[in-house]
């Protein structure tokens, strides 16, 4: 199966490019499915025809979901939604209010994932388009089971024995109802299946991300931004979609000022981003809506190509040893943005945080143990080295932690 997911700043035209290309993958004869993640959704206005929170045909070869959290609650979470929604009753909360507060924070952003899980599993599609929310939202998407397994690994093992504990104490004199095993069964049950999906989305064999924009100045400086944070969570960036460039048969000299201010725009777009893949389009003469705007839409962006092709399998993350036999870890940061980074081991995991974004990626038992020397930017990567094996074996190091890149051990 074939993931694409397409992601920019809002208005630079997502919604349409991924209506657009699902359309022409289920053209080809690909099983496809297009998949919305905003929660203002407009994928239904795009290709003129009403989705909902269930899958449903659109067209021969082609199914569309916008995914609905109340049809999520009543239908994935319910389990989970019933317990919240009884406790919250407990605490004096009205029933109707109850169950809509009973809305964790991610609910949505895991129901999209296990749709990709779940459709993977069963071999049902060949494509499936994610049209996603504006980039901060989709970098929270993308960055959600990351997240989620730091916090099962931390939590839930110890709340788990002590709800064990509490059904047996106080649970019995208490009024405020405990989490059923069933409850803790299925919080459990999501820690594998996040796992699984995010080794399917990390996939550059299977998932790729697009990245959608206009050429202007703002709109640069975020898509760069979100280059460099998708790469720090492990995602492949594929492509790069120009959207609405000015034709160039356009002679109304009214235009003049824009046309050139594109035109720098566009060099800078690909001395930015070069090598990677650029698909463009042009500024349509009406609204992008309804099947034959996008049918013009995706000959623009893809001529006879392929749509579900695989532009580029470079992972964003690599080991390898140098020849003193010191071992490299090198993540992939395209562009030098203007925040500090800080990076330090805790255990087995090596915490990496820029900004307001953190990774934590675990460290194969060979380089757990070993010692951080220190780390830099080099052609676009982030190197980080870690001391040669022969080293750590000769002084013994068990358990050693590593520095900051800058700064003291934490």
């Amino acid at each position: 199966m074939r993931v694409i997911i397409y992601t920019g700043k809002g208005g630079v035209g997502k919604t349409s490019v991924a209506a657009a290309t699902a359309l022409r993958c289920a053209e080809m004869g690909y099983r496809t499915v297009v998949m919305s993640t905003d929660a203002a959704h407009s994928l239904s206005d795009s290709i003129e025809y009403q989705l909902s929170g269930e899958v449903q045909n659109i067209s021969k070869n082609l199914d569309g979901l916008e995914v609905d959290i109340q049809y999520e609650l009543e239908h994935r979470w319910k389990e989970i939604q019933t317990y919240l929604s009884d406790f919250l009753t407990s605490q004096g909360m009205d029933g109707v209010t109850a169950k809509e507060m009973a809305v964790f924070p991610g609910m949505e952003l895991m129901s999209a994932l296990f749709y990709v899980e779940e459709w993977h599993k069963a071999k049902k599609y060949d494509v499936v388009v994610m049209d996603t929310a504006p980039t901060a939202d989709t970098l929270r998407l993308l960055a959600f089971p990351d997240t989620a397994n730091w916090y099962f690994d931390k939590l839930f093992g110890m709340v788990k024995n002590v709800m064990k504990l509490a059904r047996v104490t106080v649970g019995r004199v208490m009024s405020t109802p405990l989490p059923s095993d069933r409850f803790l069964d299925d919080l459990e049950a999501l820690r594998f299946r996040l796992g699984y999906v995010r080794d399917l989305l990390t996939d550059p064999e299977i998932s790729s991300v697009r990245l959608v924009l206009n050429p202007e100045r703002m709109v640069i400086t975020e898509t760069q931004r979100a280059y460099t944070y998708l790469c720090l969570y492990g995602y492949t960036v594929e492509a790069l979609v120009i959207n609405r460039v000015l034709p160039k048969d356009i002679s109304d000299s009214f235009f003049d000022d824009k046309f050139e201010e594109q035109a720098a725009h566009l060099q800078t777009i690909v001395e930015a981003f070069s090598p990677l893949k650029m698909l463009q389009a042009e500024l349509m003469p009406r609204e992008i809506v309804g099947r034959k705007a996008l049918e013009m839409l995706a000959d623009q962006l893809f001529g006879k190509q392929d749509p579900s092709a695989v532009y580029s399998k470079e992972s964003p993350m690599k080991m390898y040893d140098e020849e003193d036999d010191n071992s490299v870890l090198a993540i992939k940061m395209p562009f030098e943005l203007n925040r500090k980074i800080e990076l330090y081991t805790r255990k087995d995991d090596l915490v990496l945080q820029l900004g307001a974004f953190k990774k934590s990626i675990t460290l194969p038992h060979s380089m757990a143990n070993r010692k951080i020397l220190g780390a830099d930017l080099q052609n676009g990567w982030l190197r980080i080295k870690f001391e040669g094996e022969h080293v750590t074996t000769k002084k013994g190091r068990k358990g050693r932690r590593g520095r900051k890149a800058r700064g003291k051990e934490p």
